[in-house]
């Protein structure tokens, strides 16, 4: 294991748990907090990024919102299935800076907002697939998030969160309120949406997620 990554996981541990630490994992924006939370995101959401990804079965067709893009890692994938609009929604400066080094494309809009109200940016009806990898726990009030995901999405429509429930339950509630599984699927369903979960294993003890897997209804 690299020198850095090391340090970064004591760092994490010393500090789990407490306020600054779980901003920073939501938004990373201090020097040395926020170093943590990107190296440690970059580390441990590589292979789950791919994985939603692929268990979002992007076509070509498809118009895609990430809510929470972050580094990059899963909009990569993303842009390698679809031609149509993406939408990176990211709070996280630094992130954004990130995001815009990897060049992705002029079918990706880097978008400065909170995703409680994308009105200005996203039409109604007009999302096919949504993703938000390590996203929900940091949604509140949730059923806000909830409404507008539901206002963005076409009939039909499909949209993933990856969740490491079992890495996040020591953070700040304050911050990081939804912490349960089945509270977030049930808070699914009060906003109309259909909605599953799935355990994933990708072999590592890092790479274990669950996909609440989330459909818009027809009627």
């Amino acid at each position: 294991m690299k020198l850095y990554l090391i340090l970064a996981r004591n760092l994490f541990s010393l500090f789990d748990g407490t306020g600054i630490m779980t901003r920073n994992m939501r938004k990373p924006s201090t020097p040395v907090f926020g170093w943590v939370a990107t190296t440690l995101m970059k580390a441990g959401n590589a292979k789950v990024a791919v994985s939603a990804v692929q268990e979002l079965r992007v076509s070509q067709t498809d118009c895609v919102c990430e809510v929470g893009s972050g580094n990059g890692l899963a909009l990569l994938e993303v842009v390698k299935q679809t031609s149509q609009a993406v939408y990176a929604v990211e709070i996280s400066g630094i992130f954004r800076s990130q995001l815009r080094a990897l060049n992705l494309g002029q079918n990706v809009s880097i978008l400065d907002r909170d995703a409680s109200n994308l009105k200005s940016e996203i039409d109604d009806n007009s999302i096919d697939k949504l993703l938000g990898v390590n996203l929900v726990y940091f949604l509140t009030p949730l059923n806000v998030y909830l409404d507008e995901f539901f206002r963005i999405m076409k009939p039909g429509g499909m949209g993933i969160f990856a969740c490491k429930f079992d890495k996040i339950q020591n953070f700040d509630e304050t911050v990081a309120p939804n912490k349960s599984e089945a509270d977030v699927v049930q808070a699914l369903l009060q906003s109309g949406f259909k909605a599953t979960s799935e355990f994933i294993d990708l072999g590592d003890i890092n790479s274990r997620y669950t996909a609440i897997k989330f459909y818009k209804p027809f009627f």
